[in-house]
């Protein structure tokens, strides 16, 4: 480490410069850098810290250099430990001694902290965007195959007949709430730390409220070492990251079950599926299950973080300079994972006959002949063993419930009319959910045309 060191006898250990830089990290945090510096310096030359001049010269100087980063021409030195000391020092070769006033009321402490916030502000209208698509995607895919019968499960057993376009509309459900932690999330993460400075604030004139709204930000901090202190919306964002690559494993997870021979409910195109590199027939939806596998990854930096923090004394320590990597590598492999699963909704096949006879079973319907009996004036819990005991006699005589005849089940209810012969149809099935929320025809043709 080449900088900072007037008050040392000797330089930084070579190795020791190695360990504490955060260049590979701060690669990510070059553009809200400059857009912080030029936020800092514009509010310097308003409060008559810079002159016109001055500020102008600053200004100029860093767009420069967020055109040549945006280029590939500037790349950041280990030597110079961090993004905020090779900007300023490529500022410094720009524009000469007036670079060195642009750190005027300033703390790296505060200005990491501020970068960070900027990064993850980025983030979240990314994921907002992408959360958005997949849902577009899911919404359209439901609504192509609107009359689609098949199983719902329980356990990973069959449970009663559902509206594949109903099963659908559950994982859209889940990301609205991804969506909606996000922008929760978004108003604790837009508050400007600058004018913290290292903890104490600055005697100097500077505007902390100015420097927020150059930044597009709509408030700035309230207490100086807690500006520099607060990583809780880093916290914030990997948990809302976490919840949602949960979410998109769960998605995955359905869809590669239902892509197996032995379920073959759905088919992946080409477009996300892979070759094997010994059996030719294989079309293995390798993209699929890597963002399940990804999930695990995303967790654990948030238990990487959240151990961090628990253990800091109150103020700065550079201990935080390792919550910068989690949010970064996390925000890279989320926009991953929801990019991926919007390719496979638009591109997934759904085979409705395979899923109609799945739902075929008329196991599945045994829940359908309680509540006819129910609306016969049978009490639940009779109807429940009633039809439980009709279940045990269909296992024991090795036959399927709907061969039963009427007489067979009349002698366990008297209740059963021909009518209930009918109930064997997952299409009637359906039909006759009414409540709120449930898979009832009716109800999810209705949700799906809303979001047409």
């Amino acid at each position: 480490m080449q900088v900072l060191r007037k008050a040392f006898t000797q330089q930084l250990d070579q190795s020791v410069t190695a360990f504490v830089n955060s260049v590979d990290a701060d690669e990510a945090l070059v553009e809200v850098d400059i857009q912080g510096s030029i936020a800092h310096a514009t509010m310097l030359c308003q409060q008559g810290l810079l002159t016109e001049t001055q500020g102008t010269s600053i200004v100029a100087g860093l767009k420069a250099i967020l055109t040549e980063y945006q280029e590939g021409k500037f790349t950041l030195n280990p030597v110079f430990e961090d993004v905020h000391m090779n900007v300023e020092k490529r500022l410094e070769q720009l524009i000469g001694q007036d670079a060195l006033r642009l750190h005027t009321a300033r703390s790296r402490n505060d200005q990491v902290a501020l970068d960070l916030r900027l990064f993850v502000l980025g983030q979240i209208a990314l994921h907002k965007t992408q959360i958005t698509v997949l849902k577009s995607a899911i919404a359209k895919c439901a609504l192509a195959n609107i009359e689609a019968v098949m199983p719902g499960y329980t356990h990973l057993q069959r449970a009663q007949p559902v509206l594949f376009a109903h099963a659908m509309h559950a994982f859209m459900e889940m990301l609205e709430r991804d969506f909606g932690r996000f922008c929760d999330l978004e108003k604790r993460t837009a508050v400007s730390p600058l004018g913290a400075g290292a903890q104490a604030g600055t005697g100097l004139p500077i505007d902390p409220h100015l420097s927020a709204k150059l930044l597009g930000l709509p408030t700035c901090f309230n207490n100086s070492i807690d500006a520099v202190s607060d990583r809780d919306f880093v916290a914030e964002y990997l948990f809302a990251a976490s919840m949602c690559s949960v979410h998109l494993s769960q998605m995955a997870e359905t869809f590669v079950i239902w892509a197996t021979r032995e379920f073959g409910f759905v088919t992946f195109s080409d477009a996300v599926t892979t070759a094997s590199s010994l059996m030719p027939q294989k079309k293995n939806p390798d993209p699929v299950e890597i963002v399940r596998g990804k999930a695990g990854g995303m967790m654990g930096e948030l238990i990487n973080v959240l151990s961090t923090l628990k253990g800091l004394p109150l103020g700065y320590n550079r201990d935080l300079q390792e919550t910068k990597p989690p949010a970064i590598k996390v925000s890279k492999e989320l926009s991953g994972c929801l990019n991926v699963m919007a390719v496979a909704v638009n591109s997934m096949t759904v085979n409705t006959a395979t899923t109609l006879k799945a739902a075929s079973d008329p196991d599945m319907i045994t829940t359908d002949l309680v509540e006819y009996l129910v609306n016969k004036s049978v009490p639940f819990r009779k109807a429940h063993e009633e039809v439980s005991a009709l279940v045990a006699f269909a296992r024991e005589k090795n036959v399927a419930l709907s061969t039963l005849t009427l007489v067979e089940m009349q002698s366990f209810s008297t209740e059963y009319d021909s009518d209930a012969l009918a109930l064997f149809d997952p299409v009637v099935s359906v039909n006759a959910k009414t409540s709120h929320g449930s898979t009832g025809t009716a109800k999810v043709k209705a949700v799906a045309e809303s979001l047409d």
